[in-house]
């Protein structure tokens, strides 16, 4: 009996220091599931992890990391709001990770009372770029705690945008990272032990799927494509890649029906040597998409429909004539070879010979018209009877203001100038656009001011990061227009937008500060590099935070352009520029905007480091 109650006292000791169920659950050794990180050197090396602060748009925030000897990764830094920033964040390189037979994500960390984000990649995108699934937990300051987030409260987001319909799939987590953008200034700082699962068995598994092999891919039901058909004929590789250099691959891709005469690659092998090499080379990509417009009718013709008109309508514009000689049929002086192939988004006829349309003289007018941006402007000119001048042998140079500008004049004004008794007004409104000779951009700034034909004077300058001629920004600039150039321009030069339509005759006099020419700090001769970038950011970051995204790239590639311009720097940096500025406008908005902002904050760096 004594031995007994030795005994139980023994175990009840023990067990009085044994963690009760509810502790053990809790403790770092209690999880069950998957690593996805322990942070140990080797570990953390493989993962690559990076910081990304709100400086990547203009924001002020500064945070980086740091691992432990003992393998604990510090998050730390400064929030700002300034600059309409608020974010700093770490992330990983690509992982790949299956977690769905698992509940959620285990965390062991110790933070500073403020609350912080874990965010998950997996396969799904938005515009063409990942979207971040986001789990929030809070921290005790100064206290190591356990967090768990369940995948279900991962709330999908791309750059700030909320993706409600977006949901976590946990099978295919491809990348993770923490973020604090709690909108509170001040400094932060997290410890990280690991980053683990929990809940092992518990998830909904998902097997991945197993990528078919091509052999094992069954064959798509009924016609291909127009497209897919060329690519699988190997009498079209030539036509193939031709549309590529001419950019109209995409072109096909529309819901609208098309009608291709397609040429065979014997077809392109007959025109002189030398030719198609030419019409492949970028510089003549307008003569390419002249020459394979004309073999494109809008819309899904039979050979038997063809036959029986007088003439097939092409894109190009000039009519395919289709007829019988000698047994067989003739497009166009070429044979046909083929006829009715049927594909899923039209028909192809197969032709023995390339058509060439008679080149088009490029013209300021021509350009105009091609643009698309310019009706307002066009139907102006044609008006005012100025159309000759647009293809005249005399070189000019335009300020265009595109449809958005005009319609941005009081209600009414339009209409009122187009009259046939105001076109006297309308013609020295259009004149004071266009500037004798070709006119680029830098040639411009230098002048500071030049005479338009009307007689009025346009002031050029730098202002606020923005290249403005007598106060309208100049968005676009050195399109060559063959017998001159255009300058897009965001408004109608000097029209007093506070007179209305019809209330008295328009008078296209430029204001008392329009006319003063700016003071030289104004000019890019004026501003070094750096200022003119900087103001640059300043202007264009609270548009892009706007969600402004367009705007915000016009500055930038204005800003740009200015550069690439300027006398103050050397003819290499201005050319490596020129094609910066060139090579960002085959983006959208959003892409380009972030194009653009990468190479001014390499622009400054790079300043920076030479000035070191």
């Amino acid at each position: 009996m004594k031995i007994l109650i030795i005994v139980t006292a023994v175990l009840l000791g023990v067990l009085s220091h044994l963690p009760t169920f509810a502790e053990e659950k809790e403790k770092p050794w209690a999880w069950r599931g998957q690593t996805l990180t322990e942070f140990g050197t080797s570990e953390t090396n493989g993962m690559k992890w990076q910081v990304v602060n709100d400086g990547v748009m203009g924001g002020l925030s500064k945070g980086s990391f740091a691992v432990s000897d003992e393998g604990i990764l510090k998050f730390a830094g400064t929030l700002s709001l300034e600059n309409n920033g608020g974010f700093s964040s770490i992330r990983s390189s690509a992982v790949d990770f299956n977690l769905s037979n698992d509940l959620g994500i285990l965390l062991k960390v110790k933070g500073d009372g403020r609350t912080y984000n874990l965010r998950l990649e997996s396969t799904a995108t938005f515009r063409g770029m990942p979207v971040s699934f986001s789990g929030e937990f809070s921290t005790k300051a100064g206290e190591w705690q356990q967090v768990k987030i369940p995948f279900s409260e991962f709330k999908g987001g791309w750059r700030g945008r909320d993706l409600p319909d977006e949901v976590l799939d946990p099978s295919v987590i491809g990348g993770a990272g923490l973020l604090i953008g709690d909108k509170k200034a001040g400094p932060f700082s997290l410890e990280v032990d690991y980053i683990r699962t929990y809940g092992k068995g518990q998830g909904e598994f998902k097997e991945r799927k197993k990528e078919m092999t091509s052999e094992e891919t069954p064959a798509p039901k009924g016609p291909k494509s127009l497209i897919a058909t060329m690519e699988a004929d190997k009498r079209f590789s030539t036509l193939k890649a031709a549309l590529d250099a001419a950019k109209l691959t995409t072109f096909f891709q529309w819901d609208n029906k098309l009608t291709v005469f397609a040429p065979t690659d014997e077809a392109f092998a007959k025109l002189p040597e030398g030719t198609l090499e030419d019409l492949l080379k970028p510089e003549n990509k307008e003569r390419l998409v002249q020459i394979l417009s004309l073999h494109v009718h809008p819309g899904s013709l039979g050979l038997a429909q063809a036959l029986g008109s007088d003439g097939v309508k092409t894109v190009e514009g000039t009519p395919l004539k289709l007829a019988f000689e000698k047994g067989s049929v003739k497009v166009n002086g070429s044979s046909l070879v083929e006829a009715d192939i049927s594909c899923a988004d039209g028909t192809i006829h197969v032709i023995n010979s390339v058509l060439l349309p008679e080149p088009k003289k490029k013209t300021l007018l021509s350009t105009a018209q091609s643009a698309g941006s310019f009706q307002t402007l066009l139907a102006a000119v044609k008006v005012a009877g100025l159309e000759s001048a647009l293809e005249g042998d005399d070189e000019l140079t335009v300020f265009a203001p595109t449809d958005d500008a005009f319609a941005a004049l009081p209600e009414g004004t339009v209409e009122n100038l187009l009259k046939e008794e105001n076109r006297k007004q309308l013609v020295e409104l259009l004149t004071t656009h266009v500037v004798s000779g070709k006119v680029s951009a830098g040639d411009a700034l230098n002048a500071n001011s030049a005479k338009s034909l009307s007689g009025t004077d346009l002031i050029f300058a730098i202002e606020d990061g923005l290249f403005t001629v007598s106060g309208s920004v100049v968005r676009n600039t050195g399109i060559d227009g063959g017998n001159g150039t255009i300058h897009v321009i965001s408004s109608v030069i000097g029209f007093p937008e506070t007179k209305s339509a019809g209330s008295e005759k328009y008078s296209p006099e430029v204001s008392d500060k329009q006319r003063t020419v700016p003071p030289k700090t104004s000019s890019v001769e004026g501003k070094n590099a750096s200022e003119m970038i900087l103001s640059a950011i300043d202007q264009g970051v609270p548009l892009y935070n706007s969600g402004q995204i367009e705007e915000c790239a016009s500055i930038y590639e204005s800003c740009l352009v200015a550069l690439s311009e300027s006398k103050r720097l050397d003819q290499r940096t201005r050319s490596m520029i020129g094609k910066v500025a060139t090579a960002g406008k085959k983006y959208n908005a959003d892409r380009r905007a972030w194009f653009y902002r990468s190479a001014l904050d390499q622009m400054m760096h790079l300043m920076a480091q030479s000035r070191g």
